[in-house]
C-alpha cells in the first residue's frame, strides 16, 4: 500500500506521482500472479 501525504505544487507532480502510483499497482499484481502460478506448477 502507497501513502501520499503533503501537497502537491504542480500538476506535472501530481500526474507523474500518479504514474508511479499506476506503476506500483501493475507491479503489485504481476507479483500476485507470479505466485499463483508458480503454485499451480508445485
Amino acid at each position: 500500500m502507497m501513502v501520499i501525504v503533503g501537497q502537491v505544487s504542480s500538476e506535472q507532480e501530481a500526474l507523474e506521482i500518479q504514474s508511479i502510483a499506476k506503476i506500483n499497482m501493475v507491479a503489485q499484481r504481476a507479483r500476485f500472479l507470479a505466485r499463483q502460478k508458480e503454485k499451480a506448477s508445485c
